[in-house]
């Protein structure tokens, strides 16, 4: 090995507290029926599998869209397709969070119970006479 890649070797890695490195790919299914306008309608979403390496996602993809008669690959969208006749279904490789962040649930629940405790309070001020002293 040569001397001019330690720098690079020696460099601190990035800790994530997130999945494990490399296993953050999902593969989701959106279906349409061949009918619809996908401008207009909405595709189905199902999620095929996820926490996989970007290899494994994109042989999934692959192997499900292969599973039809009709089938094939768009490179604009980098995603499979297949046609059963009646429905469209278009396979995607993509990452992404499995749901909000814990942080975000709490600071939401918090800012809702502060929310509550003073609506609450606002309604029980005491009243007081209009004599001055």
């Amino acid at each position: 090995m040569s001397r001019r890649f330690d720098r690079f070797l020696r460099h601190a890695p990035v800790h994530s507290a997130g999945p494990t490195l490399g296993r953050v790919f999902n593969v989701t299914r959106e279906s349409w029926k061949l009918t619809d306008d996908p401008k207009v309608i909405r595709p189905r979403r199902e999620r095929v599998a996820s926490g996989r390496t970007a290899s494994d996602a994109a042989d999934l993809a692959r192997a499900s869209a292969e599973s039809f008669a009709d089938h094939g690959f768009h490179k604009p969208s980098g995603a499979w397709w297949a046609s059963d006749g009646t429905d469209f279904h278009r396979y995607v490789v993509h990452t992404g969070r499995r749901g909000p962040p814990p942080a975000v649930l709490i600071a939401t629940g918090l800012a809702g119970a502060a929310l509550a405790i003073l609506h609450l309070s606002g309604g029980r001020r005491r009243r007081t006479s209009g004599k001055a002293d």
